[in-house]
């Protein structure tokens, strides 16, 4: 139940790569007004936001991984 990512934020979207569990690949994009988290090969999750840019931002940003991730387990949870 682990979610290992490295946050970049090169002059674009904030974004992160990593893993869940060690084996399933998992990214994120926070593009300001909307943030995508995809898991795995199938599961990917949208949402709108309004967040400023600055530090705040990297906090938010934080926030809606951990958010997809909760929404990954708890799909997964329900289809088995």
């Amino acid at each position: 139940m682990a979610l290992e990512f490295d946050i970049t934020t090169r002059n674009g979207p904030v974004q992160a790569q990593g893993t869940v569990d060690g084996i399933v690949p998992f990214h994120f994009e926070d593009h300001g007004d909307h943030w995508t988290a995809r898991i795995g090969g199938h599961w990917q999750h949208t949402e709108p936001q309004s967040t400023a840019p600055g530090p705040r931002r990297m906090a938010e940003a934080r926030r809606n991984i951990y958010r997809a991730l909760a929404l990954f387990r708890s799909q997964a949870k329900h289809q088995a």
